[in-house]
């Protein structure tokens, strides 16, 4: 199994600082004799102490350090701790990858349901005027004269809020009104046909 800077170094998780500087100094005096004696692993063991002190004096890298060991106990691999510069590369890029696919798909689904809630509003428009129309008969269009300065005008400036007033308007013009189409109406029967 492989040994955690704490074990490197031969202290608890909650060593303070000055625990730790005695510990490196008593690893270091250790792995130094080690040296001198010749041995292979002794620089490697060198090594991982530096890193070990490096690594636990600084209460930033500590704290992720910590947070890797403990989702390591638990068997959860974290790759959002890692030191590799190729790791993290390699992390960022399948990042943006993902991240790209995602917009990409979300996008496509946005746009399918919007063109669907067009189609849907479409018919819906459709069907609510068939209703209105067999509900209160088809509408016909009147032209009233300006010059006629009596009822029916009257009745045309009356119909829409928007329309022009008839002292507005410039002799010889007409105004549009709406009228109801109903059996027996005489405005109805005697209405001329709508100009287009």
């Amino acid at each position: 199994m492989k040994r955690t800077f704490y074990e490197i170094l031969g202290v608890p998780h909650d060593a303070d600082q000055a625990v730790l500087d005695t510990a490196y100094a008593a690893a270091q005096a250790k792995v130094q004799e080690a040296i001198k004696l010749g041995t292979a692993e002794a620089s490697m063991e060198a090594q991982l102490v530096k890193d070990g002190y490096q690594m636990l004096s600084d209460p930033a890298k500590r704290a992720r350090y910590d947070a890797k060991l403990a989702a390591d106990e638990k068997g959860v691999k974290l790759m959002f701790f890692t030191d590799d510069k190729n790791a993290q590369r390699k992390l960022g890029i399948q990042t943006f990858i993902f991240a790209l696919l995602a917009s990409t798909l979300v996008i496509v689904v946005f746009w399918q349901m919007n063109r669907k809630i067009n189609e849907v509003r479409a018919d819906y428009d459709t069907v609510v005027t068939r209703k209105n129309i067999e509900k209160n008969g088809p509408k016909v269009i009147e032209e009233v004269p300006v010059e006629q300065s009596g009822t029916k005008a009257a009745e045309a400036t009356k119909v829409d809020t928007n329309a022009p007033r008839v002292s507005d308007l410039a002799k010889g013009e007409t105004v549009l009104k709406l009228t109801d189409v109903v059996k027996g109406d005489p405005v109805a029967k005697d209405a001329p046909p709508a100009k287009r």
